[in-house]
């Protein structure tokens, strides 16, 4: 009976760390998809998407991401919204690039659940174009 006890104090804060360690607020509305596209006049345009991770419906969704410049200020933005969000759907953005623009930087993510908004940003750290996030 002890070690069932003993067993049961080490892994119940182990599985709490684990599921605060998951399921963290910045990645409830996560960048899903970052590409940079260039036509036959060079010009490039930007689509990006952002799903919902979390397994609740997610209301008043709003994102702007910036476009950044060599030094990391901002040259241009690209914004998108929507009143309802269901898990795993996803969050449409495009847009032109500035000739500038070398980085993006989420600028802000919106959303409702319930009663509680949750608004977060601006992000500090910039990705560069063409960095991953986690295709679907």
């Amino acid at each position: 009976m002890k070690w069932k006890i003993l067993a049961v104090l080490v892994i119940v804060p182990i599985l709490v760390l684990w599921f605060m360690v998951v399921h963290q607020k910045d990645e409830i509305l996560a960048l899903a998809r970052s590409e940079v596209v260039t036509d036959a006049a060079g010009q490039r345009d930007w689509s990006g998407s952002f799903v919902n991770t979390h397994d609740e419906t997610l209301r008043d969704v709003a994102v702007t991401v910036d476009f950044l410049d060599s030094q990391d200020h901002p040259v241009g933005n690209v914004s998108a919204e929507t009143s309802e969000l269901p898990f795993s759907a996803r969050l449409d953005l495009n847009a032109r690039l500035p000739v500038e623009a070398v980085r993006l930087r989420i600028q802000s993510v919106r959303w409702r659940m319930g009663d509680t908004t949750e608004q977060m940003g601006p992000f500090r750290e910039p990705w560069e174009f063409g960095y991953l996030m986690i295709g679907n």
